[in-house]
This record gives C-alpha cells, structure tokens and sequence, in this order.
C-alpha cells in the first residue's frame, strides 16, 4: 500500500532542506509518498523509496516529528 504524508507549513520551513529530494508538490502542499507511515511515540516512522547518487533506487526510514504532520493519505 501507499501512503502521502502532508506536512505542515512548519514542517516544510524547517525539514524542507533536508528533505528536499524525498518531497513532491500536490494540491495541497508538499508531501513525502511512502511506503509505509505510523505513528512512533513523538515521531512517525516512514518508509519511502529515493534515488542514490548512482541513479539506483533505494528504501529509506525517516523518523518525522509528529508535530509535521497535517495528514496521512492511503
């Protein structure tokens, strides 16, 4: 299954540097698209998928502070 995860405005000014190869622009807002997404404690745990600097596909865990979040979509 896939998730979008949402991120607050907040979120995006203070992770979007960093996460800047792993987020996509939609409708609305900057999401990250997982494959995986849940709830952690203070963080949401996500598994996403990137480029490595050979151009080959890679899996990622991302740990996101809870307060980021505006939504998950499956």
């Amino acid at each position: 299954m896939a998730f979008g995860v949402l991120l607050t405005d907040e979120g995006v000014a203070e992770l979007g540097t960093t996460l800047k190869d792993y987020l996509s622009d939609g409708p609305a807002g900057k999401f990250l698209p997982c494959k995986e997404a849940g709830p952690d404690r203070s963080f949401f745990h996500l598994i996403s998928e990137a480029r490595n600097a050979d151009g080959a596909m890679v899996e990622v865990e991302l740990y996101i502070p809870n307060r980021y979040i505006k939504l998950v979509m499956s």
